[in-house]
Formats: structure tokens, C-alpha cells, sequence
């Protein structure tokens, strides 16, 4: 089968937008699945928990990354204005939105987590010991700024750097004994290597055939195994699996791309901040109605619930989404915290925390203005128009 043709600008974000819509997909089915676990309700589909933690994150660390390449080139200022103040605000106001959620509707499970919802502790410490979902956006602030002051160094400095901070996170060398910091460590390579290699990575997807697709399988069939059979201590196993796992992922998306699952995937991609800001609002109070009625089903039940709580909860969260799109500080700084009102732009190739406005439909051009004639004197040369028209024109 020959290569696909090189596809344009446009094309390469739709398949990084399937990317994210897929990984985005099986978070929010990961946490509806932990959630009902907590409830009683047998987690059949949690026991895929080897494939989602070889996929998602990954790969929305390496998308991060193959779009912030140019931060490099910033000063620290222009770095702050367009990227670090609105990943820093909106963890920072997340996490207060969160701890006012759970302090205002009773009866909810906020234990899950290194420190409870409901623990006053919780927000004072929550740039020391990230304890909620909102750990992602963290992560990135912390990537940008930390990536932006090595990427003076060699690119295989880089690398192999991050790839060795990465390794001893998962396998088990290091342990903060917080799961956010944990992942912090574990993810750090995948940023970093979409920003040092995201032309090589874009040029490898766009011209990926079978044969690269089934040795992908291949690895992360092989790397799954190995995770589940307690091989993880074993270095650059887990780093091989999620490698193996998001260019599955990117494969596949690229190759499917303008079919109508891609098409909604690119959707979800398109939107994934928002839904993974919302969808724990409407997970945590489904699980708390289904904990009424105090679960011991069948195993079939258990999967149907299962499914129709992923359903609810992507469902609602574009709901929310669309409710709260016009209050705008809940989505990117504020004026005044940005030091004006015109809002930066990301600079080319630098993918926008979230989707631009629609841009307003073309109008037609404007027609010419229709100039009437000048007005004749009787049996003579044209008169002027405007001002005194009692003296005629010149002859041409």
C-alpha cells in the first residue's frame, strides 16, 4: 500500500484534535468506571485500567508539546502573557471551584484524591501537593516553564534528561507518595519530546503505513502484558508502552481522518479542555444518586451503568460547556491580570488553550457607486456638478 499523500496544515490538526477526542473519551470512561468502583458497582470496564494509563496522558503531553516548540524562542515576559499566566489561573480557579462544589452539595465523594475535597487543608496546599484531577493543567504550566529553560541545551540532552526523570517515576525509583507529583515526573518526557522532535513526529504520522501501525500493536500489546504480569520496575518498559500506545493512537487517528468517528473525536478534541474541567461535576453527583440505591447487581447492570454514566457525563459536560462559554473568566485570565484588554494571540504553530470564536461570514463586495450624469446646458458643453454649476466644464 503506498504512503498517504502529505496532508495539509488543516489536516494535521484535525488528526491531533481525533488524538486528543480519543484520549479525552477514555479519561472521562476512566473516571466514571473509579467512581462507581467507590459506589459498589463491580468496575468490569476498569480492569482495561493497563491501556488507560498507557494512552491518554501521553498523549496529551506529546500534542502539548509538538505545539510549543516556538515558546522557546520567547522572552520570559511574552512566555508568562500567552502561556504561563492562563494554565496557572485556570488551575488556581479550578481548584477553588472544586472545593466550593463539594462544600456546598452534600453528600458527595470528595475522597478520592491525596487530600479529601472537603479538607480545609486541600486549596492552601494545592500548589505543594496537587491533589485533585486539576493536576494536568499544573503539569503544564510547570513543562512550559521547565522546558523553556533547557531548551538552550542539545536536543538529545533533552531527551534522554527527561526520559531518565521519567523512568525512575514509573519504575517506582522515585516516589513523592502524591500521585500528582508522581505523574508530573512520569509524563515530563512526552512534552518534551513533542516540542524537540515535532517535525519528525508529524512527517512520521503523515507517512505511517500498516507495517509501522501493527509494530506499534505490536509494543504496546507487549508493554500491557508486561504491566500486567508486575513488569513495570522494569526500566523503560512503562516509557516504551505509552510510547508505543500514543503512536497507535496518532496512527490510526491520522489514517481515519475525515470519517464521522474522527469527526466527532475532533470535537471532543477540539473541546477536551473544557470537558476535562467539567466532566467530575457531573460524574460525582450521578455515582452519589446510584450509591442511594445501594448497588448489588449483576454484572450486566454493572456494565450498563458503567456505559450510561460515560454517555451522561460527555453528554452534560458540553452542556456545561455551552452554559458557561459566555462567562469568560472562567475560561482565560481575566483583563486586568493580562495587563490589557486585547487578549494575546499564540504565535504560529502554538496550539490556543481554547477554540477561537467563529470567524463572521464574508460579505459581498460593495457595489461601485453609481455616478449620474452631469447635467447639460441646453444646446451647450456639460455643467459642473456641485458647488457653481452655472459655468460649463472645460472641453475635453
Amino acid at each position: 500500500m503506498s504512503a498517504p499523500a502529505r496532508p495539509a496544515a488543516s489536516s494535521r490538526v484535525a488528526w491531533t484534535d481525533s488524538a486528543k477526542g480519543l484520549a479525552m473519551v477514555m479519561v472521562v470512561a476512566f473516571h466514571a468506571t473509579l467512581y462507581l468502583q467507590s459506589a459498589g458497582v463491580d468496575a468490569v470496564l476498569g480492569r482495561a485500567k493497563a491501556a488507560f494509563e498507557l494512552f491518554p496522558m501521553p498523549a496529551f503531553f506529546l500534542i502539548a508539546g509538538l505545539f510549543a516548540g516556538r515558546q522557546a524562542q520567547y522572552q520570559f515576559g511574552d512566555l508568562w502573557r500567552r502561556r504561563l499566566l492562563s494554565l496557572l489561573y485556570l488551575y488556581l480557579l479550578w481548584s477553588v471551584v472544586r472545593t466550593l462544589f463539594y462544600a456546598v452539595v452534600p453528600g458527595l465523594n470528595g475522597e478520592l484524591g491525596e487530600i479529601p475535597a472537603t479538607d480545609p487543608r486541600a486549596l492552601p496546599l494545592v500548589l505543594f501537593w496537587p491533589s485533585s484531577s486539576y493536576w494536568f493543567l499544573y503539569a503544564l504550566f510547570l513543562f512550559t516553564l521547565a522546558r523553556w529553560l533547557v531548551a538552550r541545551l542539545p536536543a538529545w540532552v533533552q531527551l534522554t534528561g527527561s526520559a531518565a526523570v521519567s523512568t525512575a517515576f514509573t519504575t517506582g525509583l522515585l516516589d513523592t507518595t502524591n500521585l500528582g507529583w508522581n505523574r508530573v515526573g512520569a509524563l515530563f518526557f512526552f512534552f518534551v519530546l513533542g516540542a524537540v522532535a515535532a517535525p519528525r513526529i508529524r512527517d512520521l504520522v503523515t507517512r505511517a503505513r500498516w507495517p509501522h501501525v501493527l509494530g506499534a500493536a505490536a509494543v504496546f500489546v507487549a508493554a500491557t502484558a508486561a504491566t500486567v504480569l508486575g513488569l513495570r520496575w522494569v526500566p523503560l518498559v512503562v516509557l516504551a508502552g505509552q510510547l508505543a500506545a500514543v503512536l497507535l493512537g496518532l496512527f490510526l487517528c491520522r489514517r481515519a481522518a475525515g470519517s464521522r468517528p474522527m469527526r466527532w473525536l475532533a470535537t471532543v478534541g477540539v473541546h477536551s479542555l473544557k470537558i476535562y474541567l467539567l466532566h467530575l461535576f457531573v460524574i460525582v453527583p450521578a455515582v452519589a444518586l446510584v450509591e442511594l440505591l445501594r448497588p448489588d447487581w449483576p454484572r450486566a447492570v454493572d456494565v450498563a451503568v458503567q456505559v450510561a454514566l460515560f454517555v451522561v457525563a460527555l453528554s452534560g459536560s458540553f452542556l456545561l460547556a455551552r452554559l458557561t462559554g459566555r462567562v469568560r473568566w472562567l475560561w482565560q485570565p481575566p483583563a486586568f491580570l493580562r495587563g490589557g484588554r486585547r487578549r494575546p494571540s499564540p504565535a504560529a504553530g502554538e496550539a490556543p488553550l481554547l477554540p477561537p470564536p467563529a470567524a463572521p461570514l464574508p460579505q459581498p463586495p460593495a457595489s461601485p457607486p453609481v455616478v449620474p450624469p452631469a447635467p447639460r446646458a441646453p444646446g451647450g458643453p456639460p455643467l459642473r456638478s456641485g458647488g457653481d454649476t452655472t459655468r460649463p466644464l472645460p472641453a475635453p
